[in-house]
């Protein structure tokens, strides 16, 4: 492909799929890779998270309007790394709960202290207006970006951020009053 400018080598991308992709691998995975590499912080983790930036360009690219690519890569592989981890830390919380819950088993508990159960979340759930409800849902339980819930909710980022965290603050709140219930 003879030298085009991002949005030459975007317009020719549904017809010359693989040239085109070639040729922005080419000229951006030293970025992709540099950006996973600051936020994965393993070479290793990087290097397969470049694999599947690229991977998932295919897709990407023709579903959305792309004005500066540099920039909307930058943000894709940004996201990517984020999502990844996430979905670690949710391993390594539910790894540690379930050794938690092990120990738990092997300890004598006092009889009047306890910890907020399934239940007791998914009614503190439903105490948060349906806003905050949806956003709080889909952040934790379906792993879903701002993006992707302003998408799904038709909410601005800035107001997902709002709904998150004031449903964060209240859902601790309702907890925390359940918790002292239980001492009493």
């Amino acid at each position: 492909m003879k030298k085009m400018s991002d949005i030459e080598l975007l317009n020719v991308f549904e017809s010359k799929r693989n040239e085109a992709l070639e040729e922005i691998y080419k000229r951006y995975s030293s970025l992709v890779y540099g950006v996973c590499l600051k936020y994965l912080g393993s070479r290793d983790e990087s290097l397969d998270a470049v694999v599947e930036i690229f991977e998932s360009l295919i897709n990407k690219i023709p579903a959305n309007t792309i004005t500066n690519f540099n920039s909307w890569l930058y943000s894709v592989t940004k996201n990517h790394c984020l999502m990844k981890l996430r979905k670690e830390k949710s391993y390594n919380r539910i790894k540690s709960e379930v050794l938690f819950q092990r120990q738990e088993h092997a300890v004598v508990q006092e009889p009047d202290f306890a910890l907020p159960t399934y239940p007791d979340l998914q009614q503190a759930l439903c105490m948060l207006s349906s806003e905050q409800k949806d956003c709080v849902t889909m952040f934790y339980y379906q792993e879903m970006s701002y993006a992707e819930i302003s998408d799904a909710t038709g909410f601005s980022i800035k107001s997902v951020k709002s709904y998150l965290q004031n449903g964060k603050i209240k859902l601790k709140k309702i907890m925390e009053e359940r918790q002292n219930e239980n001492l009493r």
